[in-house]
């Protein structure tokens, strides 16, 4: 592995500048990069974890007053966490059984996290062996099997048996991995209609998301309680983003806002509009910030939609790019080209195997230089040897700049 590329000459001066705050506080020198301590939360310390924006840190207990000194931070682009800004690198996970891993499917013998620690462990271990530090993580990209707990009316009563055990397993595995997870509340699946499949029956979202009262019920029985196992289990650092909803404009009909483009629905879904779609995301959002501190995003399908979101209350951006998409919006623009200067930009999902016009490092290197605050592959369970080599090397070249 290469040295981290911070300067000798920039960390004195880092060095230097830390001696000072700690006589002028009356305290020792702060540790280089260590994060801060915050505030609140469901008790015990924890690690902070702060947006440039400036949401509080995980965990509970007083703030700490000894300064945090970033001695590498991102060149470019970033997301800060603490006081580090990095590169977000990663690597969507994205599940080992889809819609199964937290809460289990039992009808097709499916476990969820807990119940198959082993796999995960190892396959965790593998992505941080290939030099990504940040892995993107399905929740419930469609509710079915036991994630959730339903009454006959197809309205949520809870959590299902296993799936708040699940949550917590998955962030103390992500510790023993030093790894930090990004984890992917819902999907535009969500949106296919009810239905049964085999011995398994699935809940579509839409009846839910554009009912106000069943809406409330879906956050107070699902989110909420989600939320909440994070904040409560004692490796809640290594949970460092809510990414809402994967591509939800895939489950939307009518014009984005401002007379934008048209959104572009799946066929095989129940689709909704921007307004509602909008209403869900400010109550799952406003009860993440309640129950817990980690920053929040969602998954936009593509850059076609970067103004959709402006009003939404994200602490970055992530957008989504393929071959078709390339050929519109194309992967070599800067996020201001795109009109985007007010948060931070991660590409969150493009193919682990570059695009037909970009080999991977040539899309991680032209992201990194031109601001881009991360990028996170899709997908670990595709990657050939080849291509985690290729995740790795990149790794290897920026140091420190992609490490928290």
């Amino acid at each position: 592995m290469n040295a981290p590329r911070c300067p000798l000459g920039r960390r004195a001066l880092i060095a230097a500048a830390a001696l000072v705050l700690s006589a002028c506080t009356g305290g020792s020198p702060p540790a280089g990069g260590a994060a801060s301590k915050g505030s609140g939360g469901d008790g015990g310390g924890g690690e902070g974890v702060l947006s440039d924006g400036g949401h509080g840190g995980q965990g509970g207990g007083q703030a700490d007053t000894v300064a945090c000194v970033d001695e590498c931070p991102a060149e470019s682009g970033g997301i800060t966490l603490g006081c580090k800004k990095r590169f977000m690198f990663g690597m969507n996970y994205a599940w080992h059984n889809f819609a199964g891993d937290f809460g289990g499917i039992a009808a097709l013998n499916k476990g969820g996290v807990a119940a198959e620690a082993d796999i995960h462990a190892k396959n965790l271990a593998d992505i941080r062996a290939h030099g990504a530090s940040f892995v993107r993580w399905w929740m419930l990209p469609e509710l079915r099997g036991e994630s959730v707990a339903f009454d006959a009316n197809d309205e949520p009563v809870g959590l299902g048996a296993t799936t708040r055990r699940d949550v917590q397993k998955a962030l103390e595995l992500a510790d023993q991995a030093d790894v930090n997870l990004v984890f992917c509340l819902f999907s535009f699946d969500n949106f296919h209609p009810t239905r049964p499949d085999a011995d398994v029956r699935t809940v579509g979202i839409a009846p839910l998301v554009t009912n106000e009262k069943r809406r409330a019920k879906l956050i107070d029985k699902v989110v909420r309680p989600i939320a909440r196992a994070v904040a409560q289990s004692p490796y809640r650092n290594r949970m460092v983003a809510w990414d809402v909803i994967n591509e939800p404009e895939l489950a939307m009909t009518g014009s984005s806002p401002d007379d934008g483009p048209t959104y572009e629905p799946d066929p095989q879904v129940e689709p909704i509009e921007h307004a509602q779609m909008a209403a869900f995301l400010r109550d799952v959002i406003q009860a993440l910030r309640a129950e817990s501190t980690a920053l929040v995003t969602l998954g936009s399908a593509s850059m076609k939609w970067a103004r959709s979101w402006r009003d939404t209350d994200v602490d970055f951006y992530t957008f989504h790019i393929n071959d078709r998409v390339n050929l519109y919006w194309p992967y070599n623009q800067s996020p201001a080209d795109y009109g985007i200067t007010d948060k931070p930009v991660v590409m969150g999902d493009f193919p682990i195997a570059g695009l037909a016009t970009a080999t991977l490092p040539t899309l991680l290197e032209s992201w990194y230089s031109q601001g881009y605050a991360g990028a996170i592959s899709w997908a670990y369970s595709d990657a050939t040897t080849t291509e985690l080599e290729a995740i790795k090397a990149f790794a290897d070249a920026k140091g420190c700049d992609v490490r928290y």
